[in-house]
């Protein structure tokens, strides 16, 4: 899936065959989108928003604008744990401590 930036006729024939066309609708001038354009990037952009939600938690509280590595296999470990972190991070701040009760001993 891509946003608006990628809707080219070039980029949309790679596709073309191969996967489907997650590319986001553009309006021209003098041409407005029409009413399924609309609802297919409706459609397209709730699923981008989750997946964006994540790539930004990870740029801003991780620092990954750009890769610390050279090398596939490092710049994929150091995604693959900043990944692991941001898991960890969710999971820190969905847990609800309930209050603790004093045991008498």
């Amino acid at each position: 899936m891509a946003d608006k930036a990628y809707a080219s006729k070039a980029n949309r024939a790679s596709l073309c065959g191969k996967h489907r066309d997650g590319i986001m609708r553009k309006a021209a001038r003098n041409r407005p989108l029409r009413a399924w354009e609309k609802r297919f990037n409706r459609l397209i952009s709730k699923r981008r928003f989750r997946v964006e939600q994540c790539s930004g938690t990870m740029k801003r509280l991780f620092g990954l604008y750009r890769a610390c590595y050279f090398g596939v296999d490092k710049t994929h470990a150091q995604l693959a744990l900043a990944a692991i972190a941001q898991n960890l991070l969710k999971a820190a701040n969905k847990i609800t401590l309930s209050p603790q009760i004093p045991t008498i001993a």
